[in-house]
């Protein structure tokens, strides 16, 4: 592309209007020969020799501007040799006028003796002024680059400031112009100030983002944006395509400078520092910008998956930072607009729910650019967003199923269809948090003879096979839950273990009794007997008849605690809980959480989160028709492959 770059130069050195670069392709669709023509003044020949003679004969380093008043390119005089960069062959064939008129002149040259150029003799001609610039015969697929995408690419930044100077010029390329101003998004001049030998100076940055891919290109120009030299950027602007212009009118005087880099005091050490200080205040500005100029066009369009304002604190922090990850991978998104408004819909549910993990699917589904994965990973992980989502989401959750709970166990029509093992036990089996944030679930409807076999386990103690433990009528009792939870303190264990009752059960003194009978097998087998350990078992209930409430209401005893007995060896309580004091307990954990969220669910709402979440075990009253998901919540894994590897395709396609 160099060679090709500095053809194009110097046809426009030559005033040339019209510039156009032919790529003849063989049978196999390689690069076979480049050709350069342009309409310009040509080379005289008297001035041939001059030109070709000898390296570094150039008629421009005595002039500042073209036989038009064109800023200059080139001075040095060795372009012509960038030629054998396209083909062991090359041949000018130049027209111009010189002293007796128009005249054409052909001169050739190999690499093998490429400082031997021979120059033809020159005859009268009719055609028009101009000169085609001929390359063959080199065998490498490294010209198979120049019909690569981002050739175009890299002759649109190089020539964009020039173009926009000259509009009436044409540089066309393997059969279509370059058009900057087609792919231009935005385009902006700044002033910027530096030092120059202990002297303020003053030169013009020229931003242009893109709407294309390009190589991030710092172009060091003169005042008429001529590129002298092409440095590198050296900033972080995750998801900008765009090249910068520094125009300084004595840029030419220090061409080469700038591979010194920091080590010299020069002029150009101090535009550069200058220059990339002020591109990374810039690009932080155009975050903002751009994230919202994105939503503002999927609103537009129909396309953004959020209806109306947000209307709590947690709503705006999530919409916060989907707009933030969904405008840093636009540029990835699928081109058609059902397949945007799916995967938007799809990031909007991943942010909600799994934010910590959004970065990885991101990535797996687009194949990001390590720029745009340190964008996300600055995003996600390095500020408080995504535990605050999270954070909120789990409260929402929460608060959604305390009311889903409430309307299964006190609604006169819907507590007579919960059943008590196979919906209401293995719904708060994923819902433990509601006994308490500090227990974990240990053991879910085993015989009691397992769960303290469990316990066993957890102490560290030996389990194996311990002798079955049986109530006092000789039976084995199964219990719905067990858990559990270390107290670092004193070194403490504390059990508990949740007998459930389905809504529509009245609890009566057998029923306690059976509770109790649990509680008594534990305090009589010596094995469990272990000062640290605490165990409680509840009993929850709707309703309970006069005795066991008076028996739950006892005066020396906490409310609903219906039997104590702390002695060396062990510590047991029974209690009674009814589903309204669960409830109560728990909305009052969360209550700060829903004053700051403003977050009351309906009960519509609260059925949508059941439906979510526990598909399988919810009542069918509550579940509208159709078929229940894999596992709560979730996507089965043929709908969740097929959807990645839908996405991933239109992703590739769209990259």
């Amino acid at each position: 592309m160099g060679a090709v770059k500095e053809l194009i130069w110097n046809a426009l050195d030559a005033d040339a209007k019209r510039v156009t670069v032919t790529i003849e392709r063989s049978a196999t669709d390689a690069v076979e020969k480049v050709i350069v023509a342009d309409d310009g003044g040509g080379i005289t020949p008297e001035g041939c020799g001059t030109a070709f003679e000898r390296i570094g004969g150039s008629w421009k380093k005595a002039a500042r501007t073209s036989l038009t008043g064109r800023p200059l390119h080139g001075r040095a005089g060795q372009g012509r040799l960038r030629a054998f960069a396209l083909g062991a062959s090359i041949r000018w064939t130049t027209v111009a006028d010189g002293i007796d008129g128009r005249r054409k002149t052909v001169i050739a040259a190999q690499s093998a003796s490429r400082n031997d150029f021979q120059i033809g003799d020159s005859v009268a001609t009719v055609e028009s002024a101009g000169t085609v610039v001929e390359a063959w015969g080199r065998q490498s697929n490294v010209l198979n680059r120049l019909l690569a995408e981002k050739a175009r690419s890299q002759l649109t930044t190089e020539f964009a400031p020039y173009l926009a100077m000259y509009p009436e010029i044409r540089i066309e390329f393997d059969g279509a112009a370059i058009d900057p101003k087609g792919v231009i998004q935005k385009e902006s001049e700044h002033e910027l100030a530096f030092q120059n030998s202990g002297v303020l100076e003053t030169a013009v940055l020229r931003i242009i983002e893109w709407d294309m891919r390009v190589d991030r290109e710092l172009h060091l120009c003169d005042a008429a944006g001529v590129t002298v030299d092409i440095t590198e950027m050296r900033i972080q602007a995750p998801g900008f395509d765009f090249t910068a212009y520094i125009q300084w009118d004595k840029m030419a005087e220090h061409r080469g400078e700038f591979l010194l880099g920091e080590a010299s005091d020069g002029p150009i050490a101090s535009l550069l520092f200058a220059a990339r200080e002020y591109l990374r205040d810039y690009f932080r500005l155009r975050t903002v910008e751009r994230r919202q100029e994105v939503v503002d066009r999927w609103k537009v369009a129909g396309l953004y998956p959020y209806e109306g304002d947000a209307k709590t604190e947690a709503e705006k922090v999530e919409r916060e930072t989907f707009d933030m990850v969904a405008a840093t991978i636009h540029r990835h998104m699928p081109r058609p607009v059902k397949h945007q408004k799916a995967t938007l819909a799809l990031l909007r549910e991943s942010v909600k729910y799994q934010p910590g993990h959004v970065n990885r699917i991101l990535d797996e589904v687009f194949r990001l650019s390590s720029d745009d994965k340190s964008e996300l990973d600055r995003l996600l992980n390095r500020t408080s967003l995504s535990s605050i989502i999270k954070a909120s989401s789990s409260v929402a959750d929460r608060l959604d199923f305390l009311a889903a709970l409430s309307h299964m166990v006190f609604d006169p029509e819907v507590r007579k269809l919960v059943k008590e093992r196979t919906e209401l036990h293995k719904i708060l089996e994923n819902e433990t948090w509601v006994f308490g944030e500090h227990y974990q679930l240990l053991v879910s409807d085993r015989s009691l003879n397992q769960v303290l076999e469990r316990h066993l386990t957890v102490m560290g103690r030996d389990a194996m096979s311990p002798a079955p433990v049986h109530r006092e009528d000789g039976s084995v009792g199964i219990v719905d839950l067990m858990l559990s939870r270390a107290r670092r303190e004193h070194d403490r264990m504390q059990h508990l273990v949740v007998e459930l009752k389905a809504p529509k059960v009245r609890v009566t003194d057998k029923e306690l009794a059976q509770i109790k009978s649990y509680a008594h097998a534990v305090i009589r087998d010596p094995q469990f007997s272990d000062v640290r350990v605490e165990w409680d078992f509840w009993l929850v209930t709707s309703e309970m008849n006069d005795l066991v409430r008076i028996e739950s209401r006892q005066k020396d005893k906490p409310r609903g605690c219906v039997w104590d007995i702390s002695e060396e060896g062990y510590s047991v309580r029974v209690w009674v809980k009814t589903w309204s004091d669960l409830i109560d307990e728990s909305k009052g954990r969360l209550q700060y959480f829903k004053e700051h969220f403003d977050h009351d669910p309906s009960v519509e709402q609260a059925m949508e989160y059941l439906r979510h979440a526990h598909a399988q075990y919810a009542p069918d009253a509550l579940v509208l028709p159709g078929p229940r998901p894999a596992s709560g919540g979730e996507l089965s894994s043929v709908t969740r492959d097929a959807v990645v590897g839908e996405l991933s395709r239109e992703g590739e396609e769209s990259a």
